[in-house]
């Protein structure tokens, strides 16, 4: 027979395979499931994203896919015993759908996006049923996923595509698009489910990235979402929602280099939390936008605030209940470099801007509302990089176009002083420190030219005849951004450098000479101390880029550390006794306390060396009301079932699709897997996409 020719389900050791034997399963566990047919109905090559509901209002689910090649979505039903078709046509070709109960009624509805990002609900007879509206969104890889998140009994959707994602809710009558978010690209698997058991639909996917590279989002209840949770899964190949034998939500997973089936708990075990991530959607990922951190709204905690570089827009992570807070207002463009300090001496943090693309220094008073636009600032030449003088106003870094800088004293209505010739720059700096770390009179100025190292100035008088430049030593040479630091040393500013082997604290001495006043090598068995900052008390935090962890030490106790993913992180800050790491992706806070985190609590190894578990839904597959597992094996090919029971997954049951034998490289089919009472006996049944075909398995009483 040839490789599209079905078989009917077999048990396991009627079946021929070239894999090594898997062990044998008890007959009692085996007689428990069993499954009819299969039913099949041909629709189509091309044939893609099955869904399950009850389409035709007649109380019975069915099998929905989009057949591309002839424009229109087909339902499958199963009606005494044969299968039913039902084509709704979508006039053309379209991004996505989803299937879903959306107005409440216990009837399903088709939404669909259509290619030019146009979101409509759709009649049987092909029509609109609402008015078609923007998603705001792109159409490349568009995933589209239902649930209730505002408890309404009504569906919303969460829709995904690139690097934004966006919430609608009250789809059937208002729809109420909330604000587009920035996420990670290529997110797959995503999933709505009840993650920590608060009755609140949660999120969970995976990122295209490393071992840490699933991703949790909680619901609030309200179609909102807190911060991303990282987790660490081995190898995580795919996830999906879940349950215990007691009827708690867990997420199940393929994972590992021999693609075990796990089921995590999300719950507070006494571990290590999860890290918050905040993704932050920049272009290419590959520079970290600018950024600056402080007490922006001036309620006492610290805020971020950063500028994309594709948007002329600023965006704030105000610190409120114990994480950021989003939300984005006009700017400036082709900003790149940003401060938070108190420019007009009046108590309240401000917010300084440089933007050499406008040509403009501006600022932004923190005693007016964030989403006023900037004022300008008198400035000269090519500003590129501020910061706020601890005296009152803003201390800006210009050049001319052969790159001669000057160090700029500005304030409002007022021209602006040179206070010191800088000379010639090879790159841009991206933020200054301006701190009184020496011990002549004045404070300093010091930043890092990229390729370059640190430079420092001091500054005594606005006369620029009476400043200077100071000397800077080896060790200060080709540092990048991020390794520098400020920090304190008995009571007074210092400057803290980072390099591969060694932290070093560090102040100028009276002849302009660097004086080192401690060093730090780090923990043992650091590989790369690549960032570093302190916590006060002795207290250090570390981040080993070669290894990827971050690491925290205090006196008297064990280093403590976490793991973090690999996002190419340039910059670590403390928070409120956290850590704050930055990159171009977003950013992460690890808190090194106990928390929240994900735990496998069941797990099930594949019976042979050459079982492929790809993906999977649950079911209750034996009636007994305890959820079950349907694996596709893509080298049975076909579907395995797990029992479920409390703690443990068990194989029960094999159930081959095709008589070909499991090769090196199989085809990828079965290539979608459903589960649903399609028959209407109130039992579990399977639904397969394979080739051009739905297969339906009705479960055996």
């Amino acid at each position: 027979m040839n490789s599209k020719s079905f078989a009917i389900p077999a048990l396991l050791a009627t079946l021929a395979t070239a894999q090594s034997t898997p062990p044998p399963i008890p007959v009692e566990l085996r007689a428990r499931f069993g499954f009819t047919g299969p039913l099949v109905h041909k629709v189509g090559a091309g044939i893609q994203s099955l869904k399950i509901g009850d389409i035709n209002g007649d109380g019975r689910l069915e099998a929905v896919v989009f057949d591309g090649r002839r424009a229109r979505l087909v339902a499958i039903g199963v009606v005494n015993g044969a299968t039913t078709n039902t084509t709704i046509p979508t006039g053309g070709q379209i991004a996505g759908f989803e299937l879903a109960d959306f107005a409440g009624n216990g009837q399903a509805q088709a939404l669909i996006v259509n290619t030019r990002g146009l979101m409509s609900l759709r009649k049987k007879d092909g029509t609109e049923a609402t008015k078609p509206i923007d998603l705001g969104l792109g159409t490349r890889g568009l995933n589209i996923v239902a649930g209730d998140l505002n408890n309404d009994g009504k569906q919303d959707i969460v829709a995904l595509a690139g690097t934004k994602m966006r919430v609608v809710t009250n789809v059937a009558s208002t729809p109420k698009l909330l604000p587009v978010e920035p996420t990670e690209g290529n997110l797959v698997s995503v999933n709505l489910v009840d993650l920590d058991g608060d009755m609140n639909l949660d999120m969970t996917c995976i990122a295209s990235s490393g071992r840490m590279n699933l991703r949790m989002r909680l619901g609030n209840g309200d179609g909102t979402f807190g911060a991303w949770r990282i987790a660490t899964v081995d190898q995580l190949r795919s996830v999906f929602g879940g349950k215990l034998a007691d009827g708690t939500p867990v997420i199940a997973t393929v994972e590992g280099a021999t693609r075990r089936v796990a089921m995590h708990r999300y719950a507070d075990h006494g571990d290590l939390a999860a890290p918050q991530w905040w993704a932050f959607g920049e272009g290419d990922g590959t520079k970290t936008p600018p950024f600056a951190i402080g007490d922006i709204d001036n309620d006492g905690d610290d805020d971020v605030v950063i500028f994309p570089r594709q948007n002329a827009q600023m965006v704030v992570y105000a610190w409120q209940n114990g994480t950021f807070e989003r939300s984005q207002v006009p700017s400036l463009s082709g900003v790149t470099s940003v401060a938070i300090g108190d420019v007009d001496q009046d108590g309240k943090n401000d917010l300084v801007i440089a933007s050499p693309e406008e040509e403009v220094v501006a600022w932004c008073s923190g005693a007016l509302p964030l989403d006023r636009f900037p004022e300008q600032l008198p400035s000269t030449d090519l500003p590129v990089t501020v910061t706020v003088s601890p005296t009152g106003g803003v201390l800006a870094l210009t050049r001319d176009k052969r790159r001669s800088a000057k160090l700029l004293l500005i304030k409002k209505d007022a021209e602006p002083k040179t206070l010191v010739e800088v000379g010639r720059l090879a790159a841009d700096p991206v933020r200054m420190i301006a701190a009184d770390v020496g011990d002549t009179e004045g404070m300093e100025v010091s930043f890092v030219v990229p390729s370059d190292g640190l430079r420092a100035l001091t500054i005594t008088s606005d006369d620029p005849k009476k400043n200077a430049k100071k000397s800077t030593a080896g060790f200060t040479k080709k540092m990048v951004d991020g390794s520098l630091v400020l920090g304190q040393h008995k009571g007074k500013p210092a400057l803290i450098a980072v390099r591969g082997r060694f932290v070093r604290r560090f102040r100028f001495d009276a002849k302009n000479q660097v004086r080192v006043l401690d060093q730090n090598n780090g923990p043992e068995g650091v590989a790369e101390l690549s960032l570093a900052c302190e916590l006060g008390d002795e207290q250090w935090m570390f981040f080993d880029k070669k290894s990827n962890k971050l690491l925290r030490t205090q006196p008297g106790q064990p280093v403590a550390s976490a793991e973090v993913p690999p996002l190419g992180f340039t910059n670590l800050v403390a928070h409120k006794g956290a850590a704050l790491l930055i990159s171009a992706r977003g950013m992460l806070r690890v808190s090194f306390g106990t928390g929240p985190s994900l735990r496998p609590v069941a797990t099930h190894e594949p019976p042979t060396d050459r079982t492929y578990y790809w993906f999977g839904k649950t079911g209750d597959f034996d009636g007994d009301g305890i959820p079950d597992l349907a694996m596709v094996d893509r080298r049975l090919p076909g579907i395995q079932i797990l029992a479920g029971g409390k703690n443990r997954l068990t194989r029960a049951l094999a159930i081959p699709v095709f008589e070909t034998r499991p090769s090196e490289s199989p085809d990828s089919e079965p290539r979608a897997l459903a589960t649903g009472d399609l028959d209407g006996d109130g039992l579990c049944d399977l639904v397969l996409i394979a080739h051009d075909r739905i297969l339906i398995y009705p479960q055996d009483k």
